[in-house]
């Protein structure tokens, strides 16, 4: 992979911005603590030397030169590494003790290079910071440490920090490298199953490599929305299929209708006769077409953003009750039994539509004399509404079918219809995310749907 394409990447800029920022967080800390290490080491190096200037004025002061000399003498010969330098000087220069260079004579602190002590790189001199105390106006005492040691220490820490700086930017430009080399081969499949799927390869989905992160929840995304457009590009097919053999027959009637008045009719009347029939037929059609676009609307999930809180007790209601006088003149018995004031998050003239369908359903196909059921009840996450008939029924087979656009039993080719009403109520249901099932009613068939009680999202 090339790595100007990697650099490309937003993955490996993200690398590359998080490093920047870890890279001056890491100075900024870093020079925090160098600084105050560096100066509470100088200001205990002072204390140090300050401390034992003093303490030497007070064995001049309590017992003159003599106890002086012999506490610098004391110091010195116990003098372990690290130990501080003295040297005695009288107002006019005049050294009594040590090898400090002479610095101005004035109270405070000084820099000073003096000769080396061995510790020293070839050719260097000892750095020194001493400390010039006035004991008498005659004598001045001055002590001194070789601070060469704190600025290789200096040295040290700034290598040490510069080295880990740099190991870990090498470590974030690695690391957005291989991100980077990752998540682009992430990408490469995506595009690639995008190619193929505009190539005609409909059926291709994205691999996923099953740690769960955001790409991969996108690749799952992403393959349940080509499920989607699958199932949804075979529902096209079939109902292209679907109209071009269920609205043949129609068609052909048509048709023939004209056909038979261009050539038989003789006189006004059979014309005017071919011609009523002919626009029944047509009007046939155009219902049908009618209740396929209607279906095709709501599928489209447009009407979810009207839907408010109906009252579905009082809507199933007053549907059941406007078929009552139907079903009493065909010959059935239509019962109802609804609990009062149930509540959905819907559509209403929708869920008008779909009790319609149902109860129109039950009352064209089954036989005269049939007992038509409507129930609805609840439980703590659903209304479920039940239109039961005992009459033919629906064989298991055929049960997931009848929801199917089109479709029309064989117990219901006699009937008028053009096999849409069922699948309207499926389309209504779905809408709703309702469940809808069929079971049998042993004689008879129950439809079953199950709407959500508590669902008000988009």
């Amino acid at each position: 992979m090339r790595l100007p394409r990697l650099f490309n990447t937003t993955s490996f800029r993200l690398a590359a911005l998080f490093a920047l920022i870890f890279g001056v967080s890491t100075v900024a800390v870093g020079s925090f603590v160098y600084i105050n290490a560096k100066a509470t080491l100088n200001q205990q190096e002072r204390t140090r030397i300050e401390a034992d200037a003093f303490a030497l004025k007070d064995e001049f002061d309590s017992g003159g030169i003599p106890d002086l000399m012999e506490a610098i003498r004391g110091r010195q010969t116990h003098k372990i590494a690290g130990g501080l330098n003295y040297t005695l000087f009288k107002s006019d220069g005049q050294r009594l003790l040590g090898d400090i260079p002479r610095p101005p004579l004035m109270p405070g602190w000084k820099h000073l290079l003096g000769p080396p002590d061995g510790d020293e790189p070839p050719g260097q001199l000892e750095r020194l910071l001493v400390y010039r105390l006035k004991l008498s106006p005659d004598l001045w005492i001055v002590v001194g440490d070789d601070v060469g040691r704190l600025q290789a220490l200096d040295n040290v820490f700034l290598r040490v920090f510069g080295f880990g700086l740099l190991l870990t930017l090498a470590f974030a430009a690695a690391g957005g490298t291989i991100v980077s080399r990752a998540f682009v081969q992430r990408i490469d499949s995506i595009s690639r199953t995008a190619e193929a799927i505009i190539e005609g390869n409909i059926g291709r989905r994205i691999p996923l490599n099953g740690s769960g992160d955001d790409l991969d929840r996108l690749a799952a995304t992403l393959n349940r929305m080509l499920d989607r457009i699958s199932v949804l590009m075979d529902a096209l097919r079939h109902v292209t299929t679907d109209i071009a053999h269920d609205l043949r027959t129609p068609l052909g009637h048509l048709r023939q209708i004209l056909d038979d008045a261009h050539e038989r009719a003789r006189d006004p009347a059979e014309y005017r006769d071919a011609i009523e029939h002919a626009i029944d037929k047509a009007d046939t059609i155009l219902e049908t077409f009618a209740a396929i676009l209607r279906i095709a609307q709501i599928e489209s999930g447009s009407r979810r953003a009207g839907f408010r809180r109906v009252d579905l007790s009082a809507i199933v209601l007053n549907v059941a009750q406007s078929f009552a006088p139907t079903a009493e003149e065909q010959g059935h018995l239509l019962t109802t039994n609804i609990e009062p004031d149930l509540q959905v998050f819907g559509d209403r003239e929708l869920i008008m539509q779909l009790g319609a369908n149902l109860i129109d359903n039950a009352i064209r196909h089954t036989p005269k004399g049939s007992h038509i059921r409507v129930t609805l009840s609840a439980d703590s996450d659903h209304a479920v509404l039940e239109v039961a008939d005992n009459g033919l029924g629906v064989p298991p087979d055929e049960r997931d079918r009848i929801f199917s656009r089109f479709y029309r039993g064989e117990a219901s080719r006699t009937t008028s219809g053009n096999g849409l009403g069922l699948n309207l109520v499926a389309a209504v249901a779905g809408l709703h995310r309702a469940a809808i099932s069929t079971l049998d009613n042993e004689p008879g068939l129950i439809v079953r749907v199950e709407f959500p009680r508590n669902d008000a999202s988009d």
